[in-house]
């Protein structure tokens, strides 16, 4: 039996014991707190009344083997102090204090223990039992929100307590170690520390225990999310219901140390493979400089700088697992590890100095790379091994000391170079040295007290932070925004021929998982836009050039903007990141890339930058819609505050699927009454309209179709004094009344597209004419005010992903056969857009399917595709190669994305028959055949 459990067990056998002592009370504007002689007694939701009592609140702690259960403990001193009660227990040799606190923003009650231990010089704590506690009423169910990993010792996040009538209680401590237990009704959550600790750096002060009330809205999430992409996946029990992780998210959100009044845009140079440019050389800065002159008219404020420098450090004297030494502490890292450079005295190397000076210039501020536990010698007690067999030492995050030298270098090194922050990556935490917990604890210190010292630094979190929780991350800026790494083999890509839709799609995918599983408020939900270019060759290594001075990166990928996917993957980052915009590879490297990105491509891209911070506010709201991002689902978020706000959507699947969600809460919509639905992306302007109505009601359900692989950027505004004019629904344009006549000018449409349009006007009138861009058209009436006009635009219907023919959710392989053509000015479009963009592909160019947007593919949609697979494709009878897509450049399985052909040499306007060959597959695994590399034309034209 562990003590922890045994501790329980003792509680629960101990009868109730009604408090005597007069009743302490401290509240909120949300919620009041009553406490006893013992600790809490009750807890009062303001805002529903509804009140949580507690028959027995305890806690209880081992300290160098020794149990101390405040249960046999003389009955302690206690004290209000502000917004605290405060009891003083003794237990010789430790003086121990329990701190309940309820600041007036709060909804929950915390709960703290300060040790504090006379004249032992040093204790070992080994278990921290800080919520002891037993309702008053029956716990119907305790759902345990466990996120262990069993390589990094993580445990549970905390419990959530369900009672009658929908009410429910949550309770969690601020680390990610947490064992939560229940025996009967009493419930534990405790963890084990398994650190030493020193009286002279003050008294122990435990993690916080937190308490707070909610009310279940019924709406439960599942228990674990379905893997990437996956199709008719199994199913998984229940999990925590919305207001559950509304409550612990705005737990989270009370203690975060950063707090931002604007968001952060920041340029990842490591994703444009800034690691092959030496700035050590005349030409390796002049390219960098370009990469930061792109970076600027974007709009980035921050870049993460990991060029090499040769004249500074060499790759081969790197000492971190992955070779990547060279690149840390803007090149200096070696150096500082050596203890041959000191940020406190030292002078910045030219060649440094000259780039920091040049970002500045342009309005940048470098943020430096940095792997914290590196085998740095300024003092060899810090070092362990980096496993039970590893030469390699590296420093443990636990030991006090090296907390106290790596704060201090690092804020002495922010001086010294006026950087503004810190990439942390290679941040392993279960080395071989002191224990995980003091690891883990000793690295959110550093983090926290750098924020403290420098509260405007940048703090990007990279491997491990990611994986430990959101207590983890009240000091950074954000968490990894991919998970793990962005390279195109780390992860599952959605069967998708562009990569930057790919990487949008795996970032939403993180997203949701941030959000409703790991409880990342808004403020440090990292975006993440484009992609990291693949560094690795067809035979998976990354091209080096071997001297005898050094093994330098090769110039490699240089080129890689996904022309046709980059929108997409913008506007994925703002809707579920807009307070992090993390750029990633940008057109700037090549030459050919940077001088022919459009001035109108920049300004939308920088537009969208602007965009988020005018909409701040609402970004700060941001919350999930309709679904987890799936295979064969649409999914979105909104962002609503005071009943006004935006909706996003996205469709990553390549067929055409209806958006559906509803006005109401399920979107943070408090008010009944009518709402406007106003598009600002794709077409800018056009309002959204109910059929018959063009105002929305509060519970209505919107469908919306969209087509494959397209996003939508939506605006909903409350009803005010309505219009003064007509307005115009589904289609941007101008309506004017004139006498009997309706006038709807510069109306535009879809090539080949019907549109129902709907015209509300202000008061009624007696309408005998309606034209539309100069053409009389056929109208009818709905009420008085409602006019409907049906237009077709000019052109053959052919636009993004058009497909040919259906989707079967029930064919499982076999042959498939069917016609098709494609109309002129699809070709026409295709030779615009190489004029537009005219860079001089290569032959490897042109192995990559997001690159090339000139050509014609056709893409063969198959999910959980497999590049073992075998398929054929006819075109009139004629056997077409099909080349196999992957979103790496070596064909490395787990990243193949499926089959398309080059059909850019058929002919305009003419019929083809085709076969389709495919082997047996799942029923509703093949999603379709798409043409790949359209993008919807507009037209004013009306047939």
């Amino acid at each position: 039996m562990t003590k922890l459990f045994s501790i329980l067990v003792i509680v629960a056998s101990i009868p109730f014991m009604a408090c005597a002592a007069e009743p302490l009370t401290i509240s909120s504007a949300r919620i009041k707190a009553e406490f006893g002689d013992r600790g809490i007694t009750s807890l009062t939701d303001v805002t529903t009344g509804d009140v949580y009592g507690f028959a027995r609140d305890e806690f209880s702690v081992v300290i160098d083997g020794q149990v101390i259960n405040s249960i046999d403990l003389e009955a302690p001193s206690r004290k209000v102090d502000n917004q605290r009660v405060v009891y003083t227990w003794a237990s010789s040799p430790y003086s121990l204090d329990i701190v309940y606190e309820l600041r007036p923003e709060w909804r929950f009650v915390s709960k703290q223990l300060i040790i504090k231990a006379g004249k032992t010089e040093r204790f070992r704590l080994n278990e921290i039992n800080i919520l002891e506690l037993r309702p008053a009423e029956n716990v119907n169910d305790l759902y345990v929100i466990n996120r262990a990993r069993q390589n990094l010792g993580t445990g549970d996040y905390g419990g959530c307590l369900r009672f009658d009538r929908s009410r429910g209680l949550l309770m969690a401590v601020q680390n990610p170690f947490l064992r939560v237990m229940r025996q009967e009704n009493d419930i534990l959550i405790g963890y084990q520390p398994d650190m030493d600790w020193k009286t002279e750096d003050g008294p122990y002060v435990t993690d916080r225990g937190l308490i707070a009330p909610y009310r279940l809205t019924g709406r439960r999430l599942d228990s674990e999310m379905v893997p990437e992409w996956q199709i008719n996946p199994k199913p998984v029990a229940p999990g925590m219901d919305e207001a559950e992780v509304a409550a612990f998210t705005e737990m989270v959100r009370a203690f975060l140390l950063y707090k931002p009044v604007k968001p952060l845009n920041l340029f990842v140079g490591w994703c444009a493979n800034d690691y092959q440019i030496d700035i050590g050389t005349a030409e390796g800065r002049s390219e960098y400089k370009r990469l930061l002159d792109r970076a600027s008219e974007l709009g980035a404020d921050h870049a993460l700088f990991a060029p090499t420098n040769s004249q500074v450090s060499l790759r081969r004297e790197s000492a971190d697992n992955w070779g990547w030494e060279n690149l840390l502490w803007l090149g200096l890292g070696q150096k500082i590890r050596k203890n041959e450079w000191d940020p406190r005295k030292d002078d910045l190397p030219p060649t440094v100095r000259e780039m920091l000076d040049y970002a500045r210039s342009k309005r940048i501020g470098l943020v430096a790379y940095v792997y914290p536990v590196l085998g740095f010698t300024q003092n060899p007690e810090w070092l362990v091994p980096a496993g039970p067999e590893a030469k390699k030492r590296f420093a443990d995050l636990g030991v006090r000391s090296f907390q106290n030298w790596l704060i201090d270098t690092l804020v002495a090194f922010r001086e010294r170079t006026g950087i503004t922050g810190y990439a942390f990556d290679h941040t392993f935490l279960n080395f071989a040295g002191t224990g995980r917990y003091a690891q883990w604890n000793g690295w959110r210190r550093v983090m926290e007290e750098l924020r403290l010292r420098v509260p405007d630094i940048v703090i990007d979190g990279r491997q491990a932070y990611h994986l430990y929780g959101p207590w983890s991350w009240l000091a950074g800026s954000y968490p990894h925004p991919t998970y793990h790494d962005e390279q195109p083999e780390s992860f599952t890509p959605f069967p998708d021929l562009h990569f930057d839709r790919v990487s949008a799609d795996r970032q939403r995918y993180t997203a949701w998982r941030y959000r409703n599983y790991d409880f990342a408020p808004s403020e440090i939900m990292p975006g993440f836009m484009t992609h990291q270019t693949p560094r690795l060759d067809d035979n998976g290594e990354m091209p080096e050039k071997k001297t005898n001075l050094d093994d330098f990166p090769a110039r490699f990928r240089t080129r890689d903007w996904d022309y046709l996917g980059w929108r997409y993957s913008v506007l994925s980052s703002i809707a579920t990141g807009g307070w992090n915009n993390v750029i990633n590879m940008i057109p700037a490297r090549d030459e050919a890339e940077y001088s022919h990105f459009s001035e109108r491509d920049k300004a939308w891209f920088r537009g969208w930058l602007r965009w988020t911070n005018e909409n701040r506010e609402y970004l700060r709201h941001t919350r999930t819609i309709i679904g987890q991002p799936a295979m064969g689902r649409i999914d979105g978020t909104s962002a609503v505050l005071n009943d006004r706000g935006f909706v996003f959507l996205f469709n990553p699947n390549a067929r055409r699927m209806n958006a559906k969600f509803v006005l109401d809460d399920t979107i943070g919509l408090k008010r009944q009454g009518r709402y406007l639905l106003r598009e600002i992306d794709p077409v800018e302007g056009r309002l959204v309209g109910k059929p018959g109505a063009g105002y929305w009601t509060f519970g209505d359900e919107i469908s919306i179709e969209m087509a494959g692989g397209s996003a939508l950027a939506l605006e909903l505004l409350p009803d005010s004094a309505g219009s003064e004019g007509p307005q115009l629904f589904n289609s941007p344009g101008k309506a004017d009344l004139i006498g009997g006549t309706l006038n709807l000018t510069d109306v535009r449409g879809e090539a080949g597209a019907s549109v129902t349009l709907n015209i509300l006007l202000p008061r009624p009138a007696n309408v005998r004419v309606v034209r539309v861009n100069d053409r009389t058209v056929a109208f009818s009436m709905t009420g008085d005010r409602m006019i409907e006009a049906k237009v077709t635009f000019r052109g053959a219907p052919f636009g993004r992903l058009q497909q040919i023919g259906g989707y079967d959710p029930n064919f499982a392989g076999g042959l498939l056969r069917g016609t098709f053509s494609v109309p002129r000015r699809i070709f026409d479009q295709l030779a615009q857009r190489q004029k537009s963009w005219p860079i001089p592909w290569t032959p490897e160019d042109f192995r990559t399917s997001w690159l090339a947007p000139e050509r014609l593919l056709l893409f063969i949609q198959i999910a959980e595709p497999d590049d073992a697979l075998q398929v054929s494709l006819k075109i009139d009878g004629r056997t077409i190669a099909l080349t196999k897509a992957y979103s790496s450049i070596q064909a490395y399985r787990r990243s193949f994305v499926g089959f398309y052909a080059d059909l850019s040499l058929i002919s305009p306007d003419r019929e083809y028959s085709f076969e389709l060959e495919l082997p047996a597959l799942k029923p509703g695994q093949f999603q379709g055949l798409f043409f790949e590399n359209i993008e919807p034309e507009y037209t004013r034209e009306i047939k």
